[in-house]
């Protein structure tokens, strides 16, 4: 009985105003304990599962957890949803879980905002982890962060007419949300200053949100990522998923008997198919316009539909090279063999608009390996910097409030550039998220002071948009005046590179091609309508 008392007086002291004397909180889910974080002044809670998948049915629903009748202790940071890495298969379908971090001094008479941090990976790989979402540089500014699994691959991005089978990854987010909506007070958080942050696949997630969802939170960062990015949404496709389970071994035909054999079959073999069948984009495991019904959550191409982000604060931006991460860093017969339909055609139905692409970027000249540059551009437009431009457009029609970056810098945590080695100028696809967080791969590598600037600057400004909604509140402690936002007449962006600059309409004639482009040829976008 003295041991239970001694619990609760240590649980509920932050309940009265004062510090947490143990990392231990008692929220509506339970006790949940903690660890002390060895690399700053903050707590760790790793590992709480938030919701539940039913190992008998797990392409569908998931349920929230039902929470804790003894304290849980949030220790484990290892467990990760299923996914290939190389050769084999790891995670586990029971991964719903998220980390919370709170700086010391969070309690509940002086809380403090929150980032729930959606993870990128193309749909298919990643986590919440430590290892690669370290938030030390983050949290001590002064906010809480939240990290959290979803489902990836088949299990999360299945994309076929069955009802309740699909964009279960996106649903698990939702839930992960309202997780943190629901208990993040007990750690000090405020439940009304949460910000949605995300990278690649997970920026992407967050902007589909807001064009089905309301409310879910005040504020957004988007990191080289958005709903209408071109190879991003895929129409129902039964035929792929019954491939898959033909392979296995499955000997009927209808999508509904296809399900229920994958259903029970091995996730290793279910994910070791896939990945023999995919192409490098997915095709079988990203989000999906999905059969009207209970759960659905996108039923339509974000093409059609209106971001519902009156009144909201958003930073959005991306690298200025950000397909290098796509393109061999060196190989000439890929580049003299370079064919524009090869983007278009993941997001176009008819590839008759290679031609007109083409003359804009290289004109009469054949594509080789010394118009690299011009076609990283090229890729990178496409991809990821118009899809942009349009985004904010519709931000800025829906009534947000918009703040734009372009990442340029290139330094020694440029994660994508010094893992796969590339050696073309600017900077790629990923490069921004080694600024924000801890990383195991930089653990033994000394920061240097242009990549500390680097850091200090991007967290302050980050963390400073995320307490005020401005990230150079007056005054403006970093670039010594103001980051403006966008307008319907003016276009600021923030250019992050070797000195830090403000700059106007970013890749300005290459947009206005694009515009012009959307203009004439827009009904040939998949899922787009005029």
């Amino acid at each position: 009985m003295k041991k239970l008392l001694l619990v609760l007086l240590l649980t509920t002291c932050c309940w009265a105003g004062q510090p947490r004397v143990d990392p231990l909180v008692s929220t509506s889910r339970g006790l949940i304990r903690g660890l002390r974080a060895e690399d700053g002044d903050y707590d760790m809670f790793l590992g709480i599962p938030y919701a539940v998948v039913d190992e008998n049915k797990p392409f569908g629903a998931a349920t929230p957890h039902p929470g804790f009748s003894a304290p849980f202790d949030a220790y484990h940071d290892g467990v990760q949803c299923l996914q290939s890495a190389g050769n084999t298969v790891n995670g586990t379908i029971q991964c719903l879980q998220l980390n919370v971090y709170v700086p010391n001094k969070a309690n509940t008479a002086r809380t403090l905002p929150v980032i729930v941090y959606i993870h990128g990976g193309g749909f298919g790989r990643n986590h919440k982890g430590l290892s690669n979402l370290s938030p030390k540089f983050l949290i001590k500014h002064d906010v809480i962060m939240v990290s959290l699994n979803y489902r990836l691959g088949p299990y999360g991005f299945l994309c076929v007419s069955e009802p309740g089978y699909s964009n279960q990854g996106l649903k698990d987010q939702l839930l992960g949300i309202q997780w943190v909506k629901d208990n993040i007070a007990a750690f000090g958080g405020d439940v009304n200053e949460i910000t949605l942050m995300g990278q690649s696949a997970g920026a992407m997630s967050i902007d589909i949100h807001m064009y089905t969802s309301e409310k879910l939170a005040k504020r957004l960062i988007l990191h080289s990522g958005n709903a209408l990015n071109a190879w991003l949404v895929l129409p129902q496709n039964d035929s792929l998923a019954i491939q898959v389970a033909k392979e296995i071994g499955f000997t009927g035909d209808g999508i509904k008997e296809a399900l229920d054999f994958l259903s029970s079959s091995d996730p290793a073999d279910v994910i070791k198919t896939i990945e023999g069948l995919n192409t490098d984009r997915n095709p079988i495991s990203r989000p999906c316009v999905e059969p009207e019904g209970d759960g659905a959550v996108l039923t339509d191409f974000p093409e059609n539909l209106k971001p519902k982000v009156k009144g909201m604060d958003i930073i959005i931006g991306h690298a200025n090279k950000e397909i290098m991460f796509l393109y061999p860093d060196s190989d000439k017969e890929f580049y003299s063999n370079f064919k524009f339909g090869q983007e278009l055609i993941g997001g176009l139905d008819a590839a008759y608009d290679e031609e007109i692409v083409k003359q804009f970027y290289i004109g009469d000249e054949r594509p080789g390996e010394h118009l690299k540059d011009v076609l990283l551009d090229y890729g990178s437009d496409f991809m990821f910097v118009h899809p942009t431009e349009r985004s904010i457009n519709r931000y800025l029609d829906a009534g947000a409030n918009v703040y734009r970056f372009v990442f340029s810098y290139e330094g020694g945590r440029n994660r994508n550039k010094n893992r796969k080695h590339l050696m073309s100028p600017g900077a790629s696809h990923g490069d921004d998220i080694g600024y924000l967080f801890g990383m195991d791969m930089y653990q033994n590598q000394a920061i240097t002071v242009k990549d500390q600037e680097i850091i200090d600057a991007m967290t302050q400004m980050w963390t400073d948009f995320v307490k005020y909604g401005d990230p150079t509140p007056t005054p403006p402690a970093v670039l010594g005046q103001r980051w403006r936002a966008v307008d319907a007449a003016q276009r600021p962006y923030l250019n992050i590179g070797s000195p830090l600059a403000l700059g106007s309409r970013p890749f300005h004639h290459r947009m206005a091609f694009w515009d012009l482009y959307y203009k004439l040829h827009g009904d040939h976008v998949l899922g787009y309508r005029a």
